[in-house]
């Protein structure tokens, strides 16, 4: 009888737990779409909806979710409609519960700005819990996609090509560094040859009146508006559409030109959609997303009143160039703060370790600074990026830094150069105010930057559209290693109708980009490519970080993140 017993138990178990695999190999992995989120009913199942079903029909294995990240679109639409729609915990917390343990998510956002970055600080403290954890790109990303977006929009636009008529669309617009998105787009548009198409904002740059400028300049009669959103909502058929009198449709109206309004989101886009499917499989043939952990490191005992500022750079092995760039920045911040240590950080190993072994000059990456401003009980830090822009450098160093955090008392990093749009304002104005070129017939203004395959190349565009805006059409922004490159800046500056150009470096250094790259006399360089282009050239080897008004922009970077964060 005991046997009997025992062999009926241990079968119960054997089939409890066959039972209990089964179950758990039953548990779909899960793509989560997450977007802004609508109360237009009709715009929303043709739109998100619409990514949705075409996200399924693609990966018929993986079970497709929605999330909103506006909470009062979700409240609405529960009172309003009785519809229950996640916000992204609630999603995050039903995939846990629901045992998921393999999760894409594909944001349905146009670009990485601030919905972007609170859905991934979101997520992040749920990452961990999954075996697979993989997320998507926004719409505009790489410039692929904006080539992608650019066709997908244009290719069979019954506008094109028409010398009286602009095609017009309109984004939403941000204080976020991705804001550039917009101009960016812009300048793809017209280089695939699109010259009457056009890109504005409603809340960030350019604003209607840029586009009207732009407009008027083109010579052009009518405009067919569109919105440069996945979901034709509340702007696009108010601010958009609207009759209002701050309506694009009434200022343009009014403005002389005859208008007609498109309302339909970019969702509508076969081709659109397409792009975001894409980016899932994108992401599931990428690299698992690791959330930032802190570094394995105990807070020691603090003195508050120790307050240091780690200005980080990428470095450079120039050294007459470093000093009076870098280093007369770092000179400026401790003038400007004399009751703070200034200390030095590169993120550059590469530069660090030559450094070290031609000069014997010791130089600390961030991690090193970390640690030792940790040791030696430092309660106040706040590290200044020279970075240009908001890209995988400034990304590197957050993370790095970030990860001590924990360290200190108070915490902080300050703004790349180019963040906010005064900062685009104040760098043209310090570069270009009393150039004496500024304004000419015959002679360009050419700044050659970096470029980057992260979304903040968008910056270079949008230095250069402000620069236009503000009259300074003589100058041109290109990049060395993203778009627009050396060709792009030949054909603009051809179109210009200049004969001289002036080469200048739009980095911080004059360093090995600037002595070669732009200025070498190697075929590839920017001076033999122009010079075999017909035209005269001239070269400047000055690094950004010697004038005197970009330092200052520096400066008072280092006291908003003072002030911003109670330093």
């Amino acid at each position: 009888m005991k046997t009997i017993v025992s062999l009926v138990l241990t079968l119960s178990l054997l089939l409890g737990c066959a039972g209990i695999a089964a179950a758990e190999a039953a548990v779909k992995p899960v793509i989560l779409v997450v977007s802004f989120g609508t109360s237009y009913n009709d715009s929303r199942e043709i739109t998100i909806g619409a990514v949705e079903a075409d996200i399924q029909a693609a990966f018929p294995d993986y079970e497709v979710r929605r999330a909103f990240t506006a909470q009062t679109i979700i409240d609405k639409l529960a009172a309003r409609d009785g519809i229950e729609i996640d916000n992204v915990t609630q999603a995050m917390e039903r995939l846990i519960a629901d045992g998921v343990k393999d999760v894409v998510l594909q944001p349905t956002h146009v670009m990485n700005g601030f919905e972007y970055d609170d859905v991934i600080a979101e997520i992040a403290q749920y990452a961990p819990q999954f075996d697979s954890f993989r997320i998507g790109q926004p719409l505009l990303t790489k410039l692929e996609d904006y080539e992608a977006v650019t066709e997908a929009l244009l290719a069979d636009s019954e506008f094109v090509g028409e010398d009286d008529t602009a095609v017009v669309y309109m984004g939403h617009g941000t204080e976020h560094f991705a804001n550039a998105t917009y101009s960016e787009l812009e300048a793809v548009m017209h280089n695939a040859g699109y010259e009457n198409a056009f890109v504005g904002t409603v809340e960030g740059y350019p604003g209607v009146d840029e586009v009207i400028a732009k407009l008027s300049a083109a010579g052009v009669k009518k405009v067919a508006l569109y919105p440069l959103m996945v979901v034709a909502g509340d702007h696009a058929n108010n601010d958009m559409a609207g009759d209002e009198e701050d309506s694009w449709k009434t200022v343009l109206t009014n403005a002389g030109f005859e208008v007609t309004p498109f309302v339909q989101g970019m969702g509508q886009n076969a081709a659109v959609r397409a792009l975001y499917v894409k980016h899932v499989q994108d992401a599931i043939d990428g690299e698992l997303y690791v959330p930032p952990m802190p570094a394995v490191l105990e807070k020691g005992e603090t003195d508050p009143e120790k307050k240091v500022i780690v200005v980080v750079s990428f470095g450079t092995s120039y050294n007459d160039s470093r000093d009076i760039t870098i280093g007369a920045i770092e000179t400026d911040i401790a003038a400007a703060y004399p009751d703070w240590t200034v200390t030095r950080a590169f993120t550059a190993q590469t530069i660090i370790d030559k450094l070290a072994a031609r000069d014997g000059l010791v130089i600390e990456n961030v991690t090193e600074a970390m640690e030792r401003l940790a040791a030696e009980g430092y309660g106040t830090v706040l590290v200044q990026p020279t970075h240009v822009m908001n890209g995988f450098e400034y990304d590197d160093l957050v993370a790095e830094a970030g990860a001590y955090a924990h360290c200190f008392d108070k915490f902080a990093v300050g703004q790349p150069l180019l963040t906010e749009e005064d900062d685009y304002e104040a760098v043209i104005d310090a570069l270009l105010a009393e150039n004496e070129n500024s304004g000419s017939a015959d002679t360009a203004l050419v700044y050659m930057g970096h470029g980057t395959e992260h979304c903040a190349n968008a910056t270079y565009s949008q230095v250069q559209a402000m620069m236009h805006d503000e009259g300074y059409e003589n100058a041109f922004v290109g990049t060395v290693e993203g778009f627009p490159g050396v060709d792009e800046m030949i054909a603009q500056v051809a179109a210009y109708g200049a004969k001289k150009v002036v080469l200048a470096p739009f980095m911080v250094v004059a360093g090995d980009h600037a002595n070669n790259d732009m200025a070498g006399d190697e075929e590839d360089s920017w001076k033999t490519a122009f010079t075999n282009a017909g035209f005269e050239v001239e070269c400047r080897i000055e690094g950004m970080g010697q004038n005197a008004a970009i330092r200052a922009l520096y400066v008072e970077h280092v006291r908003d993140a003072i002030e911003e964060n109670g330093l």
